[in-house]
């Protein structure tokens, strides 16, 4: 197997380990409670239609593109990890959250270990894929 090869299978083990291992923990706390991040990624997707925070929960279906491209589309799996990237820190621009089924706004005043480790499963998708290009471009035909 080449290292390439070797590297990418890495990659996703420890990208698609990071995300699972975040759904395990809580992700943020508001003024009200602490949300549990497998619930957040399972019904965050409503959130698209109430609030504007909701906007990163697309960094999910964007991670998982990522990976399912990595070994055949390394480019597009790059872009598409840049923009989960973007897409989950731009949760820290927002200080309310509805987090209750009676659309109540509470302020977010804590971000837990879920959220940083779902956060660093797409950085490091983001990282790896770019580090891999950059090999690939710099390496010498012949």
């Amino acid at each position: 197997m080449s290292d390439d090869k070797k590297f990418k299978n890495y990659l996703l083990v420890f990208s698609v380990l990071l995300f699972l291992y975040s759904l395990t923990q809580k992700c943020y706390c508001t003024t009200s409670s602490c949300a549990d991040s497998i619930m957040v990624m399972l019904l965050g997707w409503a959130a698209l239609f109430s609030s504007l925070a909701g906007i990163a929960w697309i960094a999910n279906p964007l991670l998982f593109a990522s990976w399912w491209l990595l070994k055949k589309k390394l480019k597009r799996s790059m872009i598409l990890s840049i923009f989960s990237t973007t897409l989950s820190l731009s949760f820290l621009m927002f200080d309310n959250i509805i987090d209750n089924e009676a659309g109540h706004h509470n302020k977010i005043i804590e971000y837990k270990a879920g959220y940083w480790l779902w956060l660093c499963s797409s950085l490091s998708m983001a990282l790896g894929t770019s580090v891999l290009l950059l090999k690939q471009k710099n390496r010498k035909p012949g």
